[in-house]
């Protein structure tokens, strides 16, 4: 039916020659109508498209109008009607297959683009900040005793991370960003009192130790690279430079060393070919061009709220200035996106997952920065398996190419990643960040129809992916020490061994957070876990202070996302079980988990609403 729709235009001018002779088809009458149904018809079609699709449907009929006048010989009035009636039938399909592709797009992904212009930030004041969810004047004095009292402590607990944090803000605009580490409204009075920055000295097995000779327990996992444990990877990088030591920067030559990692890669990803790069993200743009260049379709599909990188055009929601008009981003586990995908099937050449967002679907990734109250939703979604072999299957009927993004899941979740975890094989797959043994790296992993850089009958046809140090012989040398462990039976023993550890981690400290009445919960998705506020609280965020005072260090995005790695032992989870009481007895002491009096929604409904009038209406400072 859709082809019959597509092509209706020849049905159309079939009998127009039999109708001219006849000199008109009496359409004066109704002129009006048919150009008012063209620029509706025109505005569907070209709609957040202008720039691409305007100007090729105006030339469309700008030539069907001089054909019908000049040489079929039709008036002005009758041509406008078959121009309208072509039109109509080719818009049909055309305009079901971007309703559909509307109801199955990640809602916030049609919203961000006007959202972000409207929605200001506004700041509490600290008049305000201690009583903001209705407490009584004896508890907001407890919570500012208790903020100033910890500031204070870390003046003489922190003082060379804090000269050494104040000094690089001038010159690092990341530091900065990440600083700002709870819901953005508090952010002016907590950087007044504290300053959560860490200057790392060294590590010590679980431990991370500062300029200050502070030591605390690592659950950042250094964004996802910690999976063996930093005493592993300080051997990974020693072995890689006793073999690479003699080859020095030499580049753009590879060795036997990259050969057997070549022959190992092919092993884990179960695909011939592979490429070399410098980082996760540009193992992404490596991939998402391979199979744009090699299916010759311009669209990629990804899910959301997941994340690929900061190059931005695979960032189609928050973080990203110019939104690519080239990505879909539609509902993760939903069976109207396999259709739009199946559907537009001629346009898509990849359809992109992160099998990170297992643990928050349709969500971007949790942190304090975004907790307003006990609004986190995360924890592994049910029958993600069966999506997947869903979605595997679906694409292979479409003839889409299916990615998967194991740049944190890659070796984290399984010694095969996903594809071992859930037991199902990807077209093309994205490493980084642990595989380089502790150095930078990013790996693409496919079939040679889809990894070429040149076509095969156009001399001018090349799809350039290269990068200078990409093979670098220091990183080739400690990934070879990374691969050659994963394939050790201790390796593979030693995952069932961390999973029982967290999961019985994980149930003995929630038992114990229930015993003691705290509004703290835990959750994970193998090594990957989060922390759950089970009640209202408009400082949930503030926890991730407490624990790094109790000697638990973090990432900026807090109590979000938090990592173990294969080198924790059973002392080690306890030890962090009485760390995570610790602070939790401060939050409690301090009356920050006092009951809310105050209807948070309601409040937090009253303040953006109020900074958005003030920003709509210029009332701002």
């Amino acid at each position: 039916w859709l082809k019959f729709c597509s092509n209706g235009s020849a049905f159309v001018l079939e009998g127009l020659k039999a109708k001219v002779a006849m000199s008109q088809f009496g359409m004066e009458a109704h002129t009006g109508f048919f150009l008012k149904s063209l620029a509706v018809i025109f505005f569907l079609m070209t709609f957040g498209q202008i720039g691409q699709l305007a100007y090729c449907w105006l030339m469309t009929g700008g030539l069907l109008w001089w054909m019908l006048t000049s040489l079929v010989g039709l008036d002005q009035d009758d041509s406008i009607a078959v121009i309208a009636a072509i039109f109509f039938l080719r818009a049909i399909p055309w305009v079901g297959k971007r309703i559909l592709t509307i109801v199955a797009t990640y809602p916030l992904a049609l919203s961000f683009k006007y959202a972000s212009q409207i929605l200001p930030k506004y700041t509490i004041d600290e008049a305000e900040f201690f009583s903001c969810d209705g407490a009584s004047e004896e508890v907001a004095a407890r919570r500012k005793a208790s903020l100033k009292e910890l500031s204070e402590k870390w003046k003489k607990k922190y003082p060379k991370c804090q000269e050494f944090s104040i000094e690089l803000k001038k010159m690092i605009s990341d530091l900065r960003f990440t600083s700002a580490r709870c819901f953005p409204a508090f952010n002016s009075v907590v950087q007044k009192y504290l300053d959560p920055s860490m200057a790392l000295d060294r590590t010590e097995g679980v431990d991370v130790v500062d300029f200050d000779g502070n030591s605390s327990m690592d659950i950042s996992g250094s964004y996802g690279v910690n999976v063996c444990g930093y005493e592993k990877y300080k051997e990974f990088i020693e072995d890689g430079w006793k073999v690479a030591k003699k080859q020095g920067l030499f580049l753009g030559s590879l060795d036997n060393t990259v050969l057997d990692n070549i022959s190992r890669l092919r092993k884990v990803s179960g695909h011939d070919e592979v490429s070399f790069h410098m980082s996760g993200t540009e193992a992404v743009m490596c991939a998402v061009r391979v199979a744009r260049f090699n299916t010759k379709k311009p669209l990629c599909v990804t899910f959301g709220g997941a994340y690929h990188g900061w190059w931005d055009g695979m960032q189609p929601v928050a973080g990203n200035e110019r939104l690519p008009q080239d990505v879909l981003c539609l509902k993760d586990m939903n069976n109207l996106s396999l259709t739009v995908i199946e559907m537009r099937a001629s346009e898509i050449a990849a359809v992109l997952v992160n099998p990170l967002q297992c643990f928050h679907l349709n969500q971007s990734p949790p942190s304090d920065p975004v907790l307003s109250s006990n609004n986190r939703k995360v924890g592994p979604t049910a029958g993600y398996k069966e999506w997947l072999h869903k979605l595997q299957d679906t694409c292979k009927r479409a003839g889409v190419v299916l990615i998967f993004d194991e740049v944190y899941t890659g070796f984290r979740l399984h010694p095969r990643g996903a594809q071992g975890a859930y037991d199902v094989k990807a077209d093309i797959v994205c490493y980084g960040k642990t595989l380089g043994g502790g150095l930078p790296i990013g790996v693409v992993c496919g079939p040679k129809e889809l990894m070429a850089r040149g076509d095969t009958k156009k001399a001018a046809r090349v799809n350039y992916v290269i990068g200078t140090f990409a093979g670098h012989p220091f990183v080739m040398a400690s990934m070879n020490a990374f691969l050659k462990w994963l394939e050790t039976p201790e390796t593979v023993k030693s995952y069932e061994t961390m999973h029982k550890n967290i999961d019985s981690f994980i149930e003995t400290a929630n038992a114990k957070f229930k015993e003691k009445g705290y509004p703290l919960k835990l959750t994970n998705w193998f090594s990957v876990w989060s922390m759950l506020y089970t009640t209202p609280g408009r400082y949930h965020w503030l926890f991730q202070y407490f624990l790094k005072d109790a000697g638990v260090n973090l990432s900026w995005v807090g109590t979000g996302r938090l990592l173990f790695s294969l080198e924790w032992t059973k002392p080690d989870y306890d030890r962090l079980l009485e760390r995570l009481l610790t602070a939790c007895e401060q939050m409690q002491k301090g009356g920050w988990w006092e009951e809310p009096k105050a209807n948070i929604k309601a409040k937090l409904g009253i303040e953006i609403g109020t900074a958005v009038f003030k920003n709509v209406f210029g009332l701002t400072g």
